[in-house]
């Protein structure tokens, strides 16, 4: 069994079809990366998986049992946690306090010691930064933050949207390198990235969304040599 499975899922707005029939899998332990152009419907399938958009059918299951119709927040303490593109940090409050927040839904409430320890050997600047104002934050340690407070939610996945957006390329290589620990360590992701190249690099699988559709699945290998992939996303390497 899957510990996340997506079974025909379709969601709209209005009369537009964001997504038609989408179906895909993760496995307990994997990075699965889900590539495809702008307005593809990658972020559309994220948001529909932590129930921030409704489906118009279909069905999502985490750990076998339907969430299609479970509220955002007891998604979150169920184990699924959404580091969106933008970041979402709040930055009028401090690093801590934002950490502090993501730990709110967290259910093993003696595990949170814990997590924040391990939040700052990952991100150490977070420690050195935790009293200042998140907003203040660079772009990068800004990350690393959304990151932290995912990982503050004891969450088992992590769907991650658009992580490198922004970011220089040194800075872009530092976050995939946390995102492969954070997976070590035992968190399954699901990762939405334009940067195909390093998604692919550290992705188990992925799937190719295009015009709401899935239209490619296989390891990450695989899809590195398709000449679709390459013709699209990888500049022709």
């Amino acid at each position: 069994m899957s510990l996340l499975e997506i079974k025909g899922i379709g969601v709209s707005y209005g009369a537009i079809k964001a997504l038609e029939e989408i179906d895909l899998h993760i496995d307990e332990g994997e990075i699965v990366s889900l590539l495809g152009a702008n307005g593809a419907g990658k972020t559309t399938a994220l948001r529909a998986i932590s129930r921030l958009l409704p489906i118009d059918r279909g069905d999502i299951l985490f750990q076998g049992k339907s969430i299609t119709q479970v509220p955002v927040h007891d998604v979150v303490s169920q184990g699924i946690a959404h580091v969106p593109e933008g970041r979402g940090i709040f930055p009028s409050l401090t690093v801590l306090e934002n950490l502090n927040l993501g730990s709110w839904t967290c259910k093993r409430k003696s595990a949170l010691p814990n997590l924040r320890r391990e939040v700052f050997r990952i991100f150490p600047r977070l420690e050195e930064r935790k009293s200042q104002l998140a907003g203040t934050l660079s772009g990068g340690e800004q990350q690393m933050l959304a990151l932290g407070r995912a990982m503050m939610t004891d969450c088992r996945v992590m769907l991650l949207d658009e992580p490198s957006m922004g970011l220089s390329p040194l800075l872009v290589k530092e976050v995939f390198q946390v995102i492969r620990e954070i997976n070590t360590r035992g968190t399954t992701i699901l990762l939405v990235e334009q940067n195909a190249n390093m998604a692919l690099k550290i992705a188990h699988r992925g799937y190719v969304l295009e015009n709401g559709r899935i239209v490619l699945g296989g390891s990450s290998q695989e899809l590195a040599h398709d000449p679709r992939v390459k013709e699209a996303y990888l500049g022709h390497q």
